[in-house]
């Protein structure tokens, strides 16, 4: 059981532009830094940052970016090849870094959630579970449902945000000492790392339609249709700095592509087209479905099918499933650890549906990335080859 010291669970407040950079400038050099972020992302696009919690060389501190004009030497350290910058199921964490520091990214990166399961501690372990594991501690959650934007925080608030910080710090050191010892170290990293580049990967304009779900329902025409108001819905939402579903949410975007509508009556009446969506976005939709509008983008090359309607999908997804059991005994780890039934169709329909072409334009799928493709990239390319 970890021994969780008094000074480490104390922690002060920086709130000016001089107290960070003083900070982060006394605590060099810093090798690792356990870091913890609290946002609000409800009715917005990109997560509002709302706290920073982070703790280097045994001292904790919670950052009011609210009160700091400029976040770069935060920024600078967290992204810095030399620091290992650590996290727990840090998905989102990462995407914040990332759009804060102007499309920069951890270069090292080590996720105590991946490692705890690699460890066999426990499937997609939450944090709290975590910190009683090692710690013995049981953390109150009370305050999870704050709002981190609003001004002030009460104390009791502010001591459950660094409290991750500390605690984090606290577990890192020893589940780095167990995954040496086991000898997954490198794999921890390669994993954690993976999760930086699907957190930030682009997909190009005229093929985000690719991942909407049930695509394969239309027809060529309704395709391209659906093509090009998926790269407008994209844009809009940023550019207004909306949730996606604001504006159109998948099966709303599907149908309007398919009943195409001419005017504005007739959009209205499509089951989940809003009424604000309407007035602040109908014309522009009536625009792209007309052609008037992203008519630039290449056309669809074909219409998709549906995975399970396609001949020999049972058959291959069955021996892709038992490959994937067969690696997870060997790392000793669950087998959706190395694939869920997601990943195992993600990758068929990247071999099935997704042309030559378009696959050189877009980012892999995981079972053809890195450990996994080493392990199981050439059974499944060979199980999925063409005829």
């Amino acid at each position: 059981m970890i021994k969780v010291s008094e000074s480490l669970l104390q922690y002060r407040i920086i709130d000016n532009d001089s107290a960070l950079e003083s900070f982060l400038h006394a605590q060099q050099p810093c090798h690792w830094i356990a870091i913890d972020t609290e946002f609000v992302r409800e009715r917005t696009y990109y997560a509002e940052l709302g706290l920073v919690q982070l703790s280097v060389n045994g001292e904790t501190v919670v950052i009011d970016p609210l009160t700091i004009n400029d976040l770069t030497p935060l920024w600078n350290t967290v992204n810095a090849p030399e620091v290992a910058t650590v996290v727990h199921a840090g998905g989102e964490d990462i995407e914040l870094f990332y759009h804060c520091s102007g499309g920069n990214s951890p270069q090292r990166i080590f996720d105590t959630q991946i490692a705890a399961t690699v460890l066999g501690l426990g499937d997609a372990m939450g944090y709290a579970r975590l910190v009683e594991h090692f710690c013995g501690v049981e953390l109150d959650k009370s305050q999870s449902r704050t709002n981190w934007l609003k001004r002030p925080l009460a104390p009791q608030q502010l001591d459950y945000a660094a409290a991750d910080a500390s605690y984090l710090a606290a577990i890192y050191p020893e589940l780095l000492r167990q995954a040496r010892q086991a000898g997954v170290e490198e794999l921890i990293w390669e994993e954690s790392q993976r999760q930086v580049s699907k957190r930030t990967q682009q997909i190009p304009d005229d093929l985000r339609y690719l991942f909407i779900g049930n695509a394969w329902q239309l027809n060529m025409e309704q395709l391209q249709r659906l093509q090009r108001l998926t790269a407008w819905r994209f844009h809009k939402a940023r550019k207004r700095n909306l949730p996606l579903g604001f504006l159109l949410k998948d099966g709303a975007l599907l149908d309007v592509a398919r009943k195409c509508p001419k005017n504005l009556a007739q959009l209205s009446a499509i089951n989940g087209v809003s009424p604000a969506t309407v007035k602040y976005s109908g014309k522009d939709i009536l625009q792209v479905l007309d052609g008037e509008r992203y008519n630039q983008l290449p056309a669809p090359q074909h219409t998709l099918l549906r995975l399970d309607d396609m001949a020999d999908y049972k058959r291959c997804f069955k021996a892709i499933k038992q490959w994937v059991g067969q690696v997870a005994e060997s790392l000793n780890v669950p087998p959706s650890f190395v694939a869920s039934r997601k990943q195992i169709n993600d990758v068929m329909f990247w071999c099935w549906q997704i042309s030559s072409d378009q696959q050189q334009r877009l980012p892999k799928p995981d079972l053809f990335v890195g450990w996994r493709d080493a392990r199981l990239g050439a059974d499944i390319r060979e199980l999925l080859r063409p005829q």
